[in-house]
């Protein structure tokens, strides 16, 4: 009736991006459930501060931890995990023909170590790979200045990117963008799905609307903790949140 499948981008042994997919199969829902990478969820045995972010869990404890830490804060029961990096983004986007995304705010940033350079301009419309992880990657400028609400802005943009994603996918013949989607899928993703329950997956998400595909954040506030900016959840209200999802009391879970 419902799968829960856990997305995680990876960057540098870092979990860069945490996102749930709930899908009701029944009723051809999808909720979209975005965790911030700074989550506070300390851990017993690791004591440094910046280990009791979620998003180190996957550098110690793989995929597999940060399914069973994703389970504890969301008493979701996740079904399966698939993983990518930047790459992967790059090469599924350009598979699928590109998304166009509008630049929200003047984006100028270098960083020669990594050899990454973002210079956009607000307003202007990127399409390709390339572009499109930029986008995902930028966080502030060289002379300051970001997403005004921090990595929560950011989140915002990963969502618009996966709905836009989406909304094409849905488009046209899923089926067969999912075939064009093999190679990428094969040389850069990680998953315990195994392809012909993926091609399950894909051949049912036909009867979906874009209507019916649904974005929220793990609520809560930033706090600083031992010299280290981390996101507390507000626990009591994501399990409401999650319980108003799985018992479908709400088509409207907004953040």
């Amino acid at each position: 009736k419902r799968v829960n499948v856990l997305i995680l981008g990876v960057a540098n042994n870092l979990s860069d991006t945490i996102m749930i997919a709930s899908y009701d199969m029944e009723n051809d829902k999808v909720h979209m459930i975005s965790v911030p990478r700074d989550t506070y969820y300390p851990r017993k045995g690791y004591n440094q501060t910046a280990q009791k972010k979620i998003n180190a869990i996957y550098g110690t404890d793989g995929a597999e931890g940060l399914v069973k830490a994703v389970e504890n804060i969301t008493s979701l029961d996740i079904n399966y995990y698939i993983q990518f990096d930047y790459e992967a983004v790059e090469a599924i986007v350009d598979s699928i023909g590109g998304i166009e995304v509008e630049v929200p705010n003047d984006m100028n940033y270098d960083d020669p170590i990594d050899n990454l350079h973002i210079h956009f301009k607000k307003g202007q419309i990127v399409k390709n790979g390339e572009d499109i992880v930029k986008l995902l990657r930028w966080r502030k400028n060289n002379k300051g200045g970001g997403y005004k609400d921090g990595d929560l802005g950011r989140i915002r943009m990963q969502q618009q990117i996966v709905k836009l994603g989406i909304e094409k996918l849905l488009k046209g013949n899923i089926v067969s963008s999912f075939l064009k989607l093999q190679g990428p899928i094969k040389e850069y993703v990680r998953t315990n799905m195994t392809v012909n329950e993926m091609m399950y997956f894909v051949k049912k998400a036909k009867n979906i609307n874009s209507e019916n595909i649904y974005f929220l954040t793990a609520p809560g506030k930033a706090k600083n903790i031992q010299g280290l900016s981390f996101f507390v959840i507000d626990d009591e209200e994501f399990k409401e949140q999650i319980n108003k999802i799985v018992e479908d009391v709400s088509e409207e879970v907004e953040e």
